[in-house]
């Protein structure tokens, strides 16, 4: 319980810093940190411990053909959201992903590619986003995204009260 507090206090802290490096820095291809991507192995039990234990708002959920979920975003803050996606055999548990929010993903992927980034283009995510994959010097797996005014993020993040 309490590593579960420490760790939504530091991607809260993460993107509180990244909006002021942000605000100090200028404009770059990145605006922050939007999410952490995590592979649970029991669904039903981690939105449990994240809504109702932690109290996280659940901003949204997208629910497969057969209605099962396949992921579900929790709002931190206004700018700020945990992805939980069930576990499966090829999709191990754990921490998968850090979700970075850009302005212009083709701006960003032309600026990554010409820093010698291997990146792909950019497609659409099951929530109307634009995004990219790539992985850092370390093997960290990065989401870039764009949130154009139909994405769900956008919309729950100009819902935030």
């Amino acid at each position: 319980m309490k590593g579960a507090a420490l760790f939504v206090a530091g991607l809260a802290l993460g993107a509180a810093l990244s909006a002021v490096v942000i605000a100090q820095n200028g404009s770059g291809p990145v605006r922050g940190v939007n999410h952490v991507g995590i592979n649970v192995a029991n669904y039903d039990q981690a939105l449990a411990f994240y809504t109702k234990t932690l109290g996280i708002r659940e901003a949204y959920t997208i629910k497969n053909a057969d209605g099962s979920p396949r992921l579900t975003y929790l709002q931190l803050s206004r700018d700020t959201f945990i992805e939980l996606i069930p576990a499966t055999a090829n999709q191990p548990k754990g921490l998968t992903h850090i979700g970075i929010e850009v302005d212009d993903i083709d701006g960003a992927v032309a600026r990554f590619r010409q820093a010698g980034i291997t990146v792909a283009d950019p497609g659409m995510t099951p929530a109307k986003a634009r995004f990219t994959r790539m992985a850092d010097r370390d093997g960290v797996q990065l989401e870039v995204m764009q949130f154009g005014p139909d994405s769900l993020q956008r919309k729950a993040i100009e819902a935030w009260k």
